[in-house]
């Protein structure tokens, strides 16, 4: 029974690699932090100031990857996923297999996972390197904590991935489901500003969380907020497969 999930989730993997989008985003995801660095270090040499060095580099790029660029590709894998394989009713071929849906819904969450985790840590390598090669005061501390920011970084964001799948099983368009998630996430992140008594509720409040971490450490607070996650994680993940498993393909 595990050999089916694992297969299934080996052919999801396999479909997201094989679209085009998805080798232009890892495409992109590297370029960009190796396009920034020369750029950031030519005008700090221009204007004879320092705003950014090697240790922080890596973290101001995750800070902005998680805010925005994560979120949107996050979205944009659901929806094609869920929405688009149900639009182009690809998705009844796999039910008429010997697999649960179950499997089949657990196995989606896991190559979303996966594919959240590579964009991570391809993005955590070429700003590391671009810290190492381009910016002054790169050190092995900066190293240990990019890296450690960058995982802790994937909680959140697949809680929020999560929250997008449960949301894709209500929509039977792929655009429609990356504008539903989109205007549902400017909400989330609206109301970080507007109502900050009721931004902890959402797992947006926990965005840059690593900067938490990187304060704090592991304390009763922090603790605390990764069970809050994993909860709402583990709540949306069964809300969703609910209305994935009653639906008609």
């Amino acid at each position: 029974m595990h050999s089916l999930l694992f297969q299934n989730t080996k052919n999801e993997c396999r479909k997201l690699m094989s679209k085009r989008s998805t080798i232009v985003f890892m495409v992109l995801s590297a370029l960009f932090p190796l396009l920034a660095g020369p750029s950031i270090q030519s005008l700090q040499n221009r204007f004879g100031f320092t705003a950014f060095d090697g240790e922080s580099f890596s973290l101001v790029i995750l800070g902005l990857a998680v805010a925005v660029y994560l979120p949107l590709l996050i979205i944009l894998a659901v929806s094609d996923m869920f929405s688009g394989e149900q639009e182009k009713n690809t998705l009844s071929f796999t039910l008429v297999r010997p697999i649960s849906r179950f499997k089949v819904y657990s196995s989606k969450i896991i190559s979303i996972g996966l594919y959240l985790l590579a964009l991570l840590f391809i993005i955590c390598v070429t700003s590391l390197l671009t810290g190492a090669f381009w910016l002054s005061n790169f050190t092995f501390y900066g190293i240990l904590l990019g890296l450690g920011a960058f995982l802790v970084s994937w909680v959140p964001l697949m809680a929020l991935g999560i929250l997008f799948i449960f949301l894709a099983q209500w929509v039977g368009s792929s655009s429609k489901s990356v504008i539903f998630s989109i205007l549902i996430y400017l909400v989330l992140v609206a109301v970080n500003f507007l109502s900050p008594a009721l931004a902890p509720w959402f797992p947006s409040y926990d965005t840059s969380w690593y900067e938490r971490w990187i304060n704090a450490g592991m304390g009763r607070v922090l603790l605390g907020r990764t069970l809050y996650l994993l909860s709402w994680g583990a709540l949306f993940f069964t809300l969703g497969y609910y209305k994935f498993n009653k639906k008609e393909f």
